[in-house]
């Protein structure tokens, strides 16, 4: 059973740099063992499918079977229009697997998941950010490979969404930084993978993914969520 770390922080100060900035790292929010763990099973035990902006604008979700009966042609085409659709607005194309609505005890990632769905995590992300009254209304496992992004957005409908990376050994120049966007355009912050990492951050502050380089050494695992 994967336990918070809860006395490892310092609430007050938490809450503060929230209130201020509207967004927190934690460093450590789990055991290393457990940490380990949980990459592991995102690295070698996770069923994962394909989710990007489809060329009508809509998301689309493509599981494993479904990509193996598509012509490579049709993938590629669905790749290029994903990154088409980047230059003007919101896409995204990356590896993803929902973990709100599944059965979580037949997964890798149920120990993990079953912690997030919790009031014991939410009641932790509450004494951090001084918010209150938090509910999970969505939780995925995501892979960012080369050459994947999401681009600039914001969630009005969350009060607080969160990032918890599972990457270890990973290089700033490699891109994938979970970037915080100001109104003119600048980048007022970023955060890089690594492992254990638990970024929350205020669903209206604008941010993107940078898009991984081609030269990275491996994939950008993290589980990412929101509350309203």
């Amino acid at each position: 059973m994967i336990k918070l770390q809860r006395d490892a922080f310092d609430t007050a100060g938490y809450v503060s740099r929230f209130t201020n900035k509207g967004r927190v790292r934690l460093e450590g929010a789990v055991s290393a063992d457990d940490a380990d763990a949980v990459h592991l099973a995102l690295e070698q035990k996770t069923p994962w499918e394909l989710h990007l902006m489809g060329r009508e604008g809509a998301p689309e979700i493509i599981n494993r079977r479904e990509l193996s009966a598509l012509p490579e042609a049709d993938i590629q085409q669905r790749l290029q229009d994903a990154a088409e659709l980047a230059q003007d607005g919101l896409s995204w194309l990356r590896l993803g697997y929902g973990l709100m609505d599944r059965s979580r005890d037949d997964i890798a990632l149920s120990d993990i998941a079953s912690l997030i769905a919790s009031p014991d995590f939410a009641a932790f992300c509450e004494s951090l950010t001084g918010l209150s009254g938090l509910t999970l209304t969505a939780l995925d496992a995501v892979c960012y490979r080369p050459g994947d992004f999401f681009t600039q957005h914001t969630d009005l409908g969350a009060r607080l969404c969160f990032e918890w990376s599972f990457t270890p050994g990973w290089r700033s120049d490699w891109g994938g930084q979970l970037l915080f966007h100001s109104p003119s355009g600048d980048i007022e912050g970023g955060i890089m993978p690594r492992l254990n990492d638990l970024a929350l951050y205020a669903g209206d502050q604008p941010r993107s993914i940078a898009s991984v380089a081609p030269y990275a050494g491996g994939p950008r695992f993290s589980i990412i969520g929101r509350f309203v």
